[in-house]
């Protein structure tokens, strides 16, 4: 065997193990190493049965026949060009120690690059002596609670796909012989990374939390954290706690985690705990208030965990009271507001970017009600500066662009303004629809280990193709708003056939989810009439429903889709069409039931979004889509039992008549 060839194989295996140990977990690196093993055991038993003579008889003997001569090929570069001698058995022990050592240096680089254990066995001993097990014991709750999970679509959702928790360690209590041997195997083989939780509660409001590492005994960080009252120090403890952990795990997007003491995680999750069960339509609205009070502040921060910012633009979203005087409308432009501010910081969180193109699909609304003159201004000053500050506009807001207010104190945003966010909207869905493509998520899955967790359950094609469905549909109803501004704007022309190709994809799906298409393919291709003005040139055909399945389109041509996504924005983008075409709420109210029953839905409470969402202003008086979202009302928050028992009858409410002895 040729001595560069012997080397050449070992330093191709020792990169490659190298780099799964640097970008993937320990679990992957010790399957890849037994695969090779395995490998190589077979290429070198083959190989000593082939230089064997007279052959071997056995594979023992093959085996250490071509292990013999690896090691020989191995070694002579160092006997300068002369054979090597034979290793014979103390030569090849010394160099499966070699092995063995090299693979535990592996082992130790990639722990190294794991998310560390927190040990919190130290946390009854360090509190102050008024309260300790009640601090330590409401601290291990709130920190097992800790884990935060990929957002949902639309607000109000279920949340999947946990990206980040904190792993507590736990100690081996075997005893005896067992017990002997596993510690002394823990004593020299790498172990995970520790980290120890020391606190030390000056009062029940302001306490010290030290981290320290396990190994060395250095301390790594200490955070002093001060609340207002005692039932929130468990929360911010835990929310400091978790910033630190998450900081060092190399598999935790950048968008887990914002502030230096972790204010905005302990505001996340006070903010969950105050989560209520769906009893009533008034009790969930409270419990939202609740939540927005709690993450209001820490979220609306220049230094803020992503997640925490979006979970509060959907509270705001979803809101529909006053909290400090700002109205519902007002609300919403700070949920955008919010949204721009997680583009420019984290522009890797395609959820966020996502959100913020349909909030300013939503925005640019004509049929939006009007804004509240009071804070319109300044927060759409503020939004437009953070998307200049990202590279998505060069638009300053001038006078003209939000109008004077009506006599109730609303305005609305002049047709320019509006037609800017659509652009900008269009720009940020065309790249969600390219980052989409499974060669890119593939390709992001090994190079991005942070957002590993994110894209890994995009390989699967119902997953990946619901969002794509729903990006795409997306793209259609902001090229559908950009092409009734035109006509406002009497500057419509048909659209382009490379605009038309992109868009072809998203006129099929929403074929496939509330019949034929024609009505928004006459809209983009039809020219602007004389007598035109905002409608579309050609004749609306009439409604045929779809029978197209909810199931994964493998071929190109198949009429399915698995996307709920899809069916909400296509019930979105009929809703554009009200005035104009009456027959496309029946579209509208057929595309939410498909949404709603989907089995993939992640809508909770659809009735909350539904009964909110601006984009069904123009067919929210329309009694085919009042009837199905009363129903859908019905179905969300259903009355008790005891509501449903019928009251009893006067007759049975009377008292009995006591009657005397005798009868009188």
């Amino acid at each position: 065997m040729a001595s560069w060839v012997v080397w050449a194989v070992l330093v191709i295996v020792a990169v490659l193990l190298g780099l799964v140990a640097t970008y993937f977990s320990l679990r992957t690196l010790r399957w890849f190493s037994v695969i090779i093993a395995v490998a190589a055991v077979i290429a070198i038993t083959r190989y000593g049965y082939g230089i064997a003579h007279p052959p071997s008889s056995n594979f023992a003997s093959a085996f250490t026949t071509g292990a013999d001569a690896f090691i020989a090929a191995l070694l002579h570069p160092l006997w300068l060009g002369e054979s090597a001698p034979s290793p014979g058995l103390v030569g090849r022990v010394v160099i499966a120690v070699l092995l063995l050592l090299g693979y535990r240096a592996l082992e130790a680089w990639a722990m190294r690059r794991q998310a560390p254990q927190l040990d919190t066995s130290a946390l009854g001993d360090t509190t102050d002596d008024k309260k300790p097990d009640r601090l330590a014991d409401e601290l291990k709750f709130r920190l097992s609670a800790m884990e935060i999970r990929s957002p949902s679509i639309l607000p109000g959702g279920s949340r999947t796909n946990e990206l980040a928790s904190i792993a507590q360690a736990t100690g081996n209590s075997a005893a005896g012989l067992a017990g002997a041997i596993i510690q002394f195997c823990g004593m020299i083989w790498p172990n995970p990374r520790r980290i120890q939780l020391k606190i030390r509660a000056e009062t029940v409001t302001r306490v010290t939390v030290e981290l320290e590492s396990c190994t060395t005994g250095s301390t790594l960080s200490t955070k002093t954290v001060a609340t207002t009252r005692d039932d929130e120090t468990a929360a911010m403890v835990a929310g400091c706690v978790a910033r630190q952990l998450f900081a060092m795990d190399r598999t935790t997007p950048s968008w887990c985690y914002g502030a230096l003491d972790g204010s905005d995680l302990g505001a996340w999750l006070l903010a969950r705990m105050q989560r209520v069960p769906p009893g009533s339509s008034g009790k969930v609205q409270d419990s939202r208030e609740d939540q927005i009070k709690h993450m209001w502040q820490a979220a609306d921060s220049n230094r803020a965990a992503g997640v925490v910012r979006y979970e509060l633009a959907q509270l705001l979203d979803l809101y529909d009271k006053d909290v400090d005087t700002l109205d519902l409308h007002a609300l919403r432009l700070n949920s955008l507001r919010l949204h721009a501010m997680n583009r420019a910081q984290y522009p890797r969180f395609y959820r966020g970017r996502y959100r913020l193109a349909m909030s300013l699909q939503m925005a640019s609304n004509p049929a939006h009600p009007p804004f509240d003159a009071k804070d319109t201004k300044t927060t759409l000053d503020d939004t437009l500066k953070i998307l200049r500050q990202a590279g998505l506009t060069d638009w300053k807001l001038a006078k003209g662009d939000v109008g004077e207010p009506d006599c109730d104190g609303h305005c609305t945003l002049s047709v320019g303004l509006r037609r800017e966010l659509l652009t900008i909207a269009a720009k940020e869905l065309h790249d969600i629809r390219r980052q989409l493509a499974l060669r890119r998520v593939v390709w992001d899955t090994l190079w991005h280990r942070d957002e590993r967790a994110i894209w890994l359950p995009h390989w699967r094609p119902s997953h990946r193709q619901a969002f794509h469905d729903g990006v795409c549909v997306a793209e259609l109803l902001v090229a559908i708003r950009l092409k009734f501004i035109e006509r406002e704007l009497e500057q419509a022309e048909p659209c382009p056939e490379a605009r038309l190709k992109y868009l072809k994809l998203g006129m099929d799906i929403t074929s496939d989810i509330a019949g034929d298409a024609g009505l928004i393919r006459s809209l983009l291709t039809a020219p602007l009439a004389a007598d035109d003005k905002g409608r579309p040139a050609a004749d609306a055909p009439t409604y045929m429903p779809s029978d197209a399945p909810d199931r994964v389109r493998w071929l190109p041509w198949q009429h399915c889709t698995v996307s709920w996504q899809a069916a909400y924005n296509t019930a979105c983008l009929y809703a554009t069409f009200a005035d104009v075409a009456p027959e496309s709420v029946a579209r509208v109210v057929v595309a939410l039931e498909r949404a709603i029953n989907n089995p993939d839905s992640e809508m909770e409470r659809a009735y909350d979004w539904i009964s909110r969402d601006p984009d069904f202003t123009a067919v929210e008086n329309v009694p085919q889509f009042t009837d199905f979202r009363e129903t859908q009302k019905r179905r969300d928050y259903p009355e008790s039992f005891a509501a449903r028992v019928p009251r009893p009858r006067e007759e049975d409410k009377k008292p009995p008549v006591l009657r005397s002895v005798d009868g009188a």
